[in-house]
């Protein structure tokens, strides 16, 4: 429906581009998704330091935020600027209603991560703004209790496997490993941080499609070894049973930082980097997610747009955003600078994570690419499928997708 709809959208879009004229120059329209008391602020101090230039405000909300925004491209009222989330990118960079940022990114390529999602056919269409990639929760006090270092969380899959078997022999109501099923959005990101840690990938940077991959398929053989000693739910059941200390390890984002200290400010856990395949092999990866700062076409207020979109991609005013909402960190990377981050074990190691942090395929078809992997992923888990069976069967799917877009 959602893909009905953006084509819908982007056809009207065409008509309307052709036949109206652009309204007169007013305010710059930013609709974002952030609570409008840790926005505004920012807005009027960029008012403050630009005379002239005003700034209407709009929150999005997750839920409805998406749709709104193609009803927009499809009536002619689309926002100057827009945050949109990575994995949405790269199917309105494909449909061509976003101003080309190229010029923009080789001048600051190298000071920001997370570009990958915003390249589009060799061009760039989003300015990487915030970012949130996930790490490994695990419980000291069950470390402790299964006979384990909490000064030593697992650095390979092997000790991974281990603390998680050894855990989950504490008691029936006890945990070793959280693995997430029957919900949309979340699984792919779990598997594939081990799965891109191995040198794996969905598609080759050619396009094509490599899901069915020798390195996919160790790690998916892994993750299968590592649900014997697993919780399997959802989300939110993982971290209700980690919050009450019944479950071992998880891997998750910054937001638990926040939940946890509110909720359970007495339970003793830590976070340590993703495990990588073994000590001699692969490399510490997770996925990571950003919010980007993209311009829409036609609009008679680029200029005033772009230098908006600069000064909240600032390092300055993305750490503002990030200690505000305490669930995600700026996509700058003096961030691995910032005392406030490298003094607190915690924060630290969400911010490495992220340099070695993957993003999902830019890919206009992705939204459909992860509906295939995760259910290639359960029917795994269930044990329903072979590993190699359903990543080869997965991989044809995959392919069908890319030829739609070929």
């Amino acid at each position: 429906m959602k893909r009905t709809i953006l084509l819908l959208a982007i056809a009207l879009f065409g008509i309307l581009g052709c036949t109206s004229e652009p309204a007169e120059n007013g305010p710059i329209r930013f609709w974002q998704f952030w609570d409008v008391a840790a926005i505004q602020p920012i807005i009027d101090e960029f008012e403050a330091a630009n005379p002239g230039i005003d700034v209407e405000l709009e929150q999005l909300t997750w839920q409805s935020g998406l749709e709104k925004i193609q009803a927009a491209i499809a009536s002619g009222t689309q926002p100057d600027l827009c945050e949109l989330g990575s994995t949405w990118l790269p199917r309105f960079s494909y449909e061509g209603v976003l101003e080309d940022l190229t010029d923009v990114h080789l001048a600051i390529a190298d000071d920001f991560i997370m570009w990958e999602s915003a390249i589009w056919q060799g061009k760039v269409y989003g300015l990487p703004w915030v970012q949130g990639s996930r790490a490994l929760f695990y419980n000291t006090d069950l470390f402790e209790a299964a006979g384990l270092d909490p000064e030593k969380p697992p650095k390979t899959w092997d000790d991974l496997l281990k603390a998680a078997m050894r855990i989950n022999q504490l008691g029936e109501d006890v945990y070793g490993f959280g693995l997430n099923l029957g919900e949309r959005y979340v699984l792919y990101k779990k598997f594939m941080a081990f799965a891109w840690g191995n040198g794996g990938a969905i598609l080759a940077p050619d396009g094509s499609v490599v899901f069915n991959s020798p390195e996919n398929l160790e790690a998916l053989e892994f993750y299968r070894k590592l649900a014997e000693y697993s919780l399997k739910e959802k989300q939110e059941v993982l971290d209700h049973t980690f919050r009450n200390g019944k479950l071992g390890m998880q891997i998750s984002g910054a937001w638990n930082l926040r939940n946890y200290a509110e909720e359970a400010p007495d339970l003793n856990y830590r976070v340590a980097l993703v495990p990588r395949p073994s000590k001699n092999h692969g490399h510490h990866a997770s996925f990571a997610g950003a919010e980007m700062l993209v311009i829409f076409k036609n609009t008679r207020q680029r200029e005033d747009a772009l230098k908006l979109a600069r000064f909240l991609q600032s390092y300055e005013q993305a750490r503002k955003v990030s200690m505000a909402v305490k669930s995600v960190f700026p996509a700058s990377k003096e961030a691995l600078l910032d005392p406030m981050f490298a003094e607190d074990d915690r924060l630290r190691v969400f911010v490495q994570q992220a340099m070695t942090s993957h993003s999902a395929p830019a890919h206009p078809g992705w939204i459909d690419m992860e509906d295939v992997i995760n259910r290639s992923i359960e029917e795994v888990l269930y044990g329903r499928t072979d590993p190699k069976e359903s990543l080869e069967s997965a991989a044809i799917q995959i392919q069908s997708v890319v030829e739609r877009f070929d």
